[in-house]
């Protein structure tokens, strides 16, 4: 027997009850997925703050390690002709080379640990990028023989990166020839 399709809704009305419950399904789903989301942005907005709040530190541990000269820390401990208290000069350099050491220590594992949480440290003049005024800050412009147009040429400050944002801009010198 053959039903006509205008007697097919009376026999067998159409079901409201599945579409409601992939609606609902396909609801839940999204409402995971935006959760998730949020989630995310929470804790990477967290972690920004935080490394934020430890950029002055890394800054001072980088000017307490360039405040010793290289030349200081390779050259040989005072000789007993150089002076008439040879031994505490000798202990002093012995300890300064070795203050030295365990600040380059204290700063790695920091750098490496922030690594391993999405922060980096970078610096453009070192990898001689051109200057782009979303990621660099620029403080001063130069003439500078030999290097091209909107190069940044030299870095005040590093700048940092979370998970490729920018947290903190480098403040650099950019060249300006004509």
């Amino acid at each position: 027997m053959k039903v006509p399709p205008s007697s097919r809704h009376k026999l067998y009305p159409p079901n409201n009850h599945q579409d409601k419950y992939l609606r609902t399904v396909a609801d839940y789903r999204n409402l995971q997925d935006r959760t998730k989301r949020e989630v995310q942005s929470a804790r990477d907005f967290a972690l920004q703050n935080f490394a934020k709040d430890l950029i002055a530190s890394i800054d001072n541990l980088e000017h307490a390690l360039l405040s010793v000269p290289s030349e200081r820390l390779s050259a040989p401990p005072p000789s007993p002709q150089d002076t008439a208290s040879p031994d505490i000069l000798s202990t002093i350099h012995k300890d300064l080379v070795s203050l030295h050491k365990g600040l380059q220590l204290t700063e790695t594992v920091l750098m490496e640990t922030l690594k391993r949480h999405g922060v980096t440290r970078f610096d453009p003049a070192a990898a001689g990028e051109r200057f782009d005024p979303n990621v660099h800050e620029a403080v001063f412009q130069a003439p500078v023989p030999g290097k091209e147009e909107g190069t940044v040429f030299h870095t005040q400050q590093k700048g940092f990166m979370l998970n490729g944002r920018v947290i903190r801009a480098p403040k650099v010198g950019v060249v300006k020839n004509q």
